[in-house]
């Protein structure tokens, strides 16, 4: 009779994560960030829309390597690069939610950071003040990877969880 109780883990990774009926809504969500980073990357008023924000972060990073004792910090990131990283990492945190398995986690992965290099050339053609930046590209790439790692992180302690949850009581 204890058998019938027990159920069997879930698998590891983005198929064993919970709110399976629910994935439409960071799917949704994700679609919808997707078109805002849209308008903020192609739209000439960005960089002076962010521009505080940007700076405080900055301001922030300086203000905590001077605490540290650190006298020359290195190079501190421009402002263009937290909004880029932030961005980029929540359009992949949320299709990432959305996502079932580890090979649609790396393609959905994949084609985000795809995507963000081409609005991030078509800056060239379709803004006037904006333009193509190595560094973007970067921000784009490390909020990409932190965006993936944050669903894969989320989807193993879930597994452990769940493992831990179905495990026959003695």
């Amino acid at each position: 009779m204890t058998s019938t109780l027990w159920r069997p883990p879930p698998p590891l990774g983005p198929g064993g994560r919970p709110f399976r009926g629910w994935r439409v809504v960071p799917f949704l969500l994700s679609l919808a960030a997707f078109a805002a980073n849209m308008v903020i990357l192609l739209s000439d008023r960005a960089p002076g829309l962010f521009s505080r924000l940007s700076a405080r972060i900055d301001a922030g990073v300086s203000i905590a390597a001077g605490a540290t004792g650190v006298a020359n910090p290195g190079r501190v990131p421009q402002s263009d690069f937290n909004v880029h990283f932030v961005i980029w990492a929540v359009v992949t945190l949320l299709i990432g939610l959305a996502t079932w398995s580890w090979p649609s986690l790396v393609l959905a992965s994949a084609t985000v950071f795809t995507s963000s290099v081409l609005l991030e050339l078509a800056q060239r053609t379709f803004t006037e003040t904006r333009s193509v930046q190595r560094g973007d590209v970067i921000a784009n790439a490390v909020g990409v990877a932190c965006g993936t790692c944050a669903v894969a992180a989320f989807a193993v302690v879930w597994w452990a969880f769940s493992t831990r949850r179905s495990a026959p009581r003695p």
